[in-house]
């Protein structure tokens, strides 16, 4: 039916006045159109002028925006999309892990030990002793050494490798070896959610916020009652920004080459978490015109490092929507609620194993939970819960909450609790485009709180589904069929839900989980939430583009919006459903330029267009230092 829809419906994006008299500088035509408007029309063809849509409809009327110096692309039929906006994306991340291997510590300022082959606290030690004595850092010089584990699902790290780095090194074995220097570590987990510091920078934290930590916390204690060194959130937060203090040209050369790869995935949008630094790079790179996608941010500093005691928010309220056509701010917050995976904040009872860290974390990380002090056995009493706080000055001062993980099941619920009580005493307006980032575990009757409230919700639909087995494992399959990213349910309900890939994943593979629902083996998990794909290609187009608060710009092909668009190789509409990850853009274009070409399609139309991409997602993919190729394209 939508392959059949009359292009005479698209004569209402036609544009009006003398504007529309301007040749084109685009036009490509003879295609399958996928606008994605309201109607989810299909037209033929879409003309570009300068960085916007100029005219969409048949060829016959969109052809004849044409002038003498337009160019013009036959599409043979091709289908074409808006460019791909994915609400929740660790960009920088994923691009410093990628291409690491590409610079020295000392330009990323990361210094990475490696526990291929640890047995003991002392070959870690050995390690890190090793990496001081190598650099020679200046005394007093904050050092971040970045662990290579991961506790993230039961593919990771080994149990001995947490039971080393949990409970055998603390501040004061890690002294042993720095006694220089104030140092971080990362944990094997998203370091927002935690870190382990030395003597000297416990020290620090102690005499510059110690009122601040041992009222709000979370701080793990040894046998005595002392600090061991282990911080989790909000204490951790105050030495987070140590860790960002790397040169912003550095990072945009790493920045510029990811983004080769998610011009040709097909990517043209993202909502994610800048620190200062990051920040910095991405603004170089607009200043130099070579940013490839449009940034929805949040700001990372402000949480953990503002006295609420002492300060409002109004300052940081004024601050959403602001910034530049390609560069903006779209929440001030906490980042996290809780945790990932077994880390997730949940009301269920595990009856089997999870991740290796299940120990630590038996009900999650809850962070807004105020009986929640820190990991099991572990944590100091604390008499606050900073995270509560915020919120409720989010709501009271007009701050958007929005960037930041709400993935267990708790969470979700001590969240709508605390939103219920926050919109009665404040109004509606107050959560106003507030949102949800991932839904790993929702508890079936939150699903009709999140419609009456009017909560976006932001869905890894990919990463859950793929996590289900374990999750089956942990909780049965009741949960596990039920609980991850209920997209159907929640839509059903009225939910406005909104796909993400929560890491460098090729966004076609999330598409397709969210058609299909099967896991990497080919296991379908929660069946009744399946969505078509139309409504698929909304939740990673248009309802994005909402989510990033530019819906009015960017999103769907209508005139007026700007020119990120794709063309594709594959119709979207009628290929095979378990196909869909094989998708692989021929053209990516970026504010009305082409920024990708796949070389196939460069070669059949001679198209080598000046500054663009010319290769496949797969021979970028293979220029990273780590050769760790992931999901389709070649």
């Amino acid at each position: 039916m939508l392959a059949r829809r009359t292009v005479a419906a698209a004569l209402l994006l036609l544009p009006l006045g003398s504007a529309a008299q301007q040749p084109a500088d685009l036009i490509l035509f003879n295609g399958k159109v996928l606008t994605v408007d309201r109607n989810f029309s299909v037209a033929q063809a879409v003309a570009i002028t300068g960085q916007k849509i100029s005219a969409v409809g048949s060829d016959e009327q969109v052809l004849a925006r044409a002038g003498p110096d337009s160019q013009t692309i036959d599409l043979k039929g091709r289908t074409v999309t808006p460019g791909l906006v994915d609400t929740h994306r660790h960009i920088y991340t994923a691009a410093e892990d990628d291409y690491e291997d590409l610079f020295t510590h000392g330009q990323l300022h990361r210094y990475t030990v490696d526990w291929r082959g640890v047995k003991s606290k002392d070959d870690v030690l050995a390690q890190v002793k090793g990496i001081f004595e190598k650099e020679a850092f200046e005394p007093g010089r904050w050092v971040y050494l970045t662990n290579r584990v991961s506790f993230g699902d039961d593919r990771g790290s080994p149990l001995v490798h947490a039971e080393i780095l949990y409970d055998r090194i603390n501040q004061w074995e890690l002294d042993k070896v720095t006694p220089e220097h104030p140092v971080l570590m990362s944990l094997g987990i998203q370091d927002i959610n935690g870190l382990l510091l030395n003597k000297q920078a416990m020290d620090w934290v102690m005499s510059h916020h110690g009122d601040f930590v041992k009222r709000n916390g979370r701080y793990w204690v040894d046998s005595a009652g002392r600090p061991d060194g282990h911080l989790e959130p909000p204490a951790s937060r105050l030495v987070l920004p140590f860790t960002f203090d790397r040169d912003p040209e550095v990072l945009g050369e790493m920045y510029l080459r990811a983004m080769a790869e998610t011009s040709a995935m097909g990517l043209t949008a993202v909502s994610t978490r800048l620190p200062k630094d990051t920040l910095a790079a991405y603004q170089l790179l607009e200043q130099r015109q070579q940013l490839r996608l449009r940034i929805g941010y949040g700001i990372l500093e402000a949480f953990g490092n503002t006295d609420l005691a002492k300060a409002g928010l109004q300052e940081y309220a004024r601050q959403i929507n602001a910034g530049s056509e390609k560069i903006w701010i779209t929440g001030v917050g906490p980042s996290a609620v809780d945790g990932g995976r077994s880390r997730q904040c949940t009301d269920l009872k595990r009856d089997g194993t999870y991740t290796p860290i299940d120990g630590w974390f038996p009900f999650g990380q809850c962070h807004t939970d105020s009986e929640y002090k820190g990991a099991v056995n572990r944590a100091a009493p604390i008499h606050a819960n900073y995270f509560q706080d915020w919120i409720r000055a989010s709501a009271r001062d007009g701050l958007r909450f929005a960037n930041t993980h709400v993935a267990g099941d708790r969470a979700t619920t001590q969240m709508l609790n605390l939103i219920e009580q926050l919109r009665e005493q404040h109004g509606p307006d107050v959560i106003r485009n507030w949102a949800f980032d991932h839904c790993g575990m929702i508890n079936p009757k939150d699903v009709r709180r999140l419609a009456k409230l009017n909560i976006t919700v932001s869905c890894y639909v990919m990463v859950s589904v793929n996590d289900a087995a374990s999750m089956a494992r942990a909780y049965g399959e009741q949960v596990a069929h039920t609980f991850p990213s209920p997209l159907g349910s929640m839509l059903q309900a009225g939910v406005r839900v909104v796909l993400e890939s929560d890491s460098d994943s090729y966004l076609w593979n999330d598409l397709r989980t969210a058609i299909t629902r099967k896991d990497r083996r080919g296991r379908v998990w929660g069946p009744q939430d399946r969505v078509d794909r139309p409504t698929a290609l909304r939740m990673l187009t248009s309802w994005a583009a909402d989510y990033l608060l530019r819906g009015e710009q960017f999103g769907t092909i209508e005139t007026g919006k700007f020119a990120d668009l794709l063309v594709l190789d594959q119709d979207y509409l009628t290929m095979p459903e378990d196909e869909i990850g094989t998708m692989q853009p021929q053209l990516t274009l970026f504010d009305g330029k082409i920024v990708f070409v796949h070389q196939d399609f460069s070669g059949e139309y001679d198209l080598k267009p000046e500054g663009a991409v010319i290769s496949t997602y797969r021979n970028l993919v293979k220029g990273r230092g780590k050769q760790a190729a992931t999901g389709s394209g070649d």
